[in-house]
């Protein structure tokens, strides 16, 4: 994961949950457990989905448009979710969750019924985090939707408030991906300078147990030395953009989230994991190129298999031109040989004609 990887502005908080899904997407299983009580061993394969969908089909007089929801992905071939990251407490959000739903629903699931004639449409799990602080964010979102035969539906949907977790929460339940979003708590105090001003001995306190967390995390196994990296790299990018105005507090998280100095036993432990996995990724690239190889070889075959017949069909070609060539000598021969017969009946004709009128003398 990269730093040009991610935005700096208004779309961090959105692109921080998407690096996260992309570059270690079992992170999102803690998140599942809690919020779906859903549980799935390491390993587990996981295919993220296009989250682009047409809305041709509710106005197809409108021009070409389409949807853009923030996560979509297949858990274990059976279980679809969507994930959506909101920074406000939009009233709207939940009939914009229907729209993004049933888009999801029609482009994933959709499937004819086994008895009659009916389609069978299956929503996915769906949640939305809320990063920021707001005490109005209900704990779920909700809709009565109402068909057109008058059945009813109640459509709800799990939130899930980031700033209601202690760290200690945090830790005890493995929420790693929640750690980028936790110095958002503070930014209410950096606004209010009066009542309840952050100090600096309180943001490196906090700090502190926050990489003590993550450093507990990767000891523990919960995270790989890769993992632990990328999520200091998110903190820090969000502690940029937190303290953005606050130059002294700025300085104070980047300092202690600075890459520091490894002692040799475990610079050499990092050195032997990354080599270890440099060899697994060339035994991967190796059996990649074998597998090409085979294809070509197969190719190769397929392709003399081909010359062959080609050679074949030229030959037969070759042949019938030979035959066509002999049966016009010999057609050529039988009209040469009537022409003298017609030449000789003619002469006879005319030996006849002389015959008969010396006769009539």
């Amino acid at each position: 994961m990269t730093e040009k990887s991610i935005p700096n502005g208004t779309r961090l908080w959105d692109e921080i949950l998407k690096a996260i899904v992309d570059a270690m997407p079992e992170q999102l299983f803690s998140l599942f457990k809690e919020v779906f009580g859903k549980e799935y061993p390491k390993g587990t394969p996981i295919i993220l989905l296009g989250t682009e969908s047409s809305t041709y089909q509710e106005n197809p007089d409108a021009p070409p448009s389409s949807r853009l929801s923030d996560i979509a992905l297949l858990v274990n071939g059976t279980d679809y979710y969507h994930l959506e990251c909101q920074m406000h407490n939009d009233q709207d959000m939940v009939i914009r969750m229907v729209a993004y739903d049933l888009h999801f629903a029609m482009q994933h699931t959709a499937e004819a019924e086994q008895e009659g004639n009916g389609v069978v449409m299956r929503f996915p799990r769906s949640v939305v985090i809320y990063p920021e602080n707001n005490r109005k964010i209900p704990e779920s979102l909700h809709c009565r939707i109402i068909f057109q035969d008058g059945s009813e539906h109640f459509y709800q949907i799990p939130t899930v408030r980031i700033q209601s977790y202690s760290l200690e929460e945090i830790h005890e339940k493995h929420l790693n991906l929640f750690i980028p979003y936790v110095l958002l708590r503070l930014r209410p105090r950096l606004k209010n300078k009066i009542k309840n001003p952050l100090t600096r001995k309180e943001l490196t306190e906090f700090i502190g147990e926050v990489m003590i967390i993550l450093g507990n995390e990767l000891e523990q196994g919960y995270l790989t030395r890769k993992e632990y990296d990328d999520y200091v790299n998110l903190f820090r990018r969000a502690a940029e953009k937190v303290f953005e105005k606050h130059e002294d507090f700025r300085k104070e998280a980047d300092r202690m989230t600075k890459p520091i100095i490894e002692l040799p036993s475990v610079l050499q432990k990092r050195l032997y994991e990354e080599n270890d996995e440099l060899i697994a990724r060339n035994k991967a690239l190796m059996a990649d190129n074998d597998a090409l190889m085979e294809s070509n070889d197969a190719l190769m075959e397929s392709n003399d298999a081909l010359m062959e017949s080609n050679d074949a069909l030229m030959a037969n070609n070759d042949a019938l031109m030979a035959n066509n060539d002999a049966l016009m000598a010999d057609k050529n021969a039988l009209l040469a040989d009537l022409a003298e017969k017609d030449a000789q009946l003619a002469r006879m004709k005319e030996l006849l004609r002389q015959h008969h009128i010396l006769e009539c003398v």
